[in-house]
């Protein structure tokens, strides 16, 4: 039986911001076949995608281009298929780059399939003109269009000035997790600036354990970590006026803490370790043990950071982020006393996508159940009202954003 074989993909991301750095565009004529106008050699089609705001709080387009099966069929074994990609604004400034197909390495008893290069982009709010183009390396044949995109701008932006150091096309690389989580070769960052009346300490912490219903689940652990991750990516640039910012990671299955002191932008290359080494089904037996200490190991982390510094004057803010957390069968946490501090302000931004819709069906009313669009009460919630913490419910960017925007203004009154 022949083996289906899907083409294999070899992408070259072009780091290109200008016409001039991307040595596919000269190599292959690119600049002439412009001059052409639309042209069609392959059987092809492409497809842009309505921009939309990620959980990275940047509007993204995915950009296709795919050439049909027949067309890798007549062309295998020789050469390579190269797609293009040039986005061109109103004031004449181009963004190019190219991924590369292998047609050489097609087994010759495998079923071709169809390529697809997608390829996504940040891109900001305005007008764009798009020209997308495939070629055969053997034989120069090339198919090229030209769309024109409209990216509009967020309806009452609460992070007007967010965007406002960014370039307006940044081209997205694949990645493999954890780094497709924070996307370490993003130059372009999202600033967060915050006027603080008062000098303040910042204290973000993040929740990286499972909640215990979906421990062991590595899908739902990955797909927490593709919002947490770019969330607590986004709020280590928050840049007070006058005051710091440090950053934690907790494991409370693991008891384990990593932190990052005075911070200006998170330094990856030193945080990236727990979340590449952290295999949610699996727990050491030193763990396993102290398993239901995880909600007072939470609640001692939460002390030790609001304790007030003596001699330092300044406010304290605590930020904690997690997808919501159901731990099983905890010891009761002792509160230790606490008084209030009109100083200090706790807030918890509980944040997790809503997994697509699936087919839920009552066999009772005959009635399809309707997919949760909210984050009910979790435990960590439960043990932060005894700091009369704030809490921020997100499952989508557009939501976290507006908590976001909701948190800075509080701790710009303080």
């Amino acid at each position: 039986m022949k083996r289906a074989y899907l083409l294999a993909l070899t992408v070259v991301i072009a780091n290109a911001q200008s016409v001039t750095r991307d040595g596919f565009f000269i190599r292959y004529g690119f600049d002439r076949w412009l001059a052409d106008g639309e042209h069609t050699q392959m059987r092809w089609t492409t497809h842009i995608e309505t921009p939309h705001l990620t959980a990275h709080q940047r509007l993204s387009a995915r950009i296709d281009i795919a050439v049909e099966a027949k067309e890798i069929q007549k062309r295998r074994g020789r050469g390579e298929i190269v797609t293009f990609v040039q986005i061109e604004d109103t004031s004449g400034h181009r963004w190019r780059t190219h991924n590369s197909y292998s047609l050489r390495a097609i087994p010759a008893d495998a079923k071709v399939h169809a390529t697809l290069n997608s390829q996504e982009v940040y891109i900001l709010p305005g007008d764009y003109t798009l020209t997308l183009a495939a070629c055969d390396s053997k034989t120069r044949e090339y198919s090229l269009v030209r769309r024109t995109l409209h990216v509009s701008p967020l309806r009452g932006d609460p992070l007007p000035a967010a965007w406002g150091d960014l370039q307006p096309v940044e081209f997205v690389q694949r990645d493999e997790a954890p780094d497709s989580w924070f996307q370490p070769y993003i130059r372009g960052q999202v600033r967060l600036p915050l006027e603080t009346r008062h000098p303040v300490h910042l204290d973000l912490v993040m929740n990286m354990t499972p909640s215990e219903r979906v421990s062991g689940s590595v899908r739902s652990f990955g797909r927490n970590m593709s919002v947490l991750v770019p969330a607590l990516k986004l709020l280590s640039n928050l840049e007070p006026s006058k005051g710091t910012l440090d950053v934690a990671l907790l494991d409370l299955t693991r008891r384990k803490i990593w932190e990052q002191k005075n911070v200006r932008g998170l330094d990856w290359d030193r945080m990236r370790a727990p979340f590449a080494n952290t295999n949610p089904g699996v727990i050491d037996v030193q763990s396993l043990a102290v398993k239901a200490q995880m909600t007072q190991f939470f609640w001692d982390q939460m002390l030790n950071r609001l304790r007030p510094d003596a001699g330092s004057g300044a406010l304290h803010v605590m930020i904690v982020l997690s997808a919501p957390a159901f731990l099983d069968h905890q010891f009761k946490v002792e509160p230790a006393s606490f008084p209030k501090d009109p100083n200090r302000r706790v807030f918890y931004l509980r944040y997790r996508p809503i997994p697509p819709p699936r087919v839920a069906f009552d066999p009772f009313s005959q009635a399809t159940m309707p997919t949760a669009t909210s984050l009910p009460s979790d435990d960590l919630e439960h043990t932060l009202r005894c700091l009369d913490a704030r809490v921020y419910s997100a499952v989508t960017p557009e939501e976290f954003r507006k908590a976001l925007s909701n948190v800075m203004a509080e701790v710009a009154k303080m």
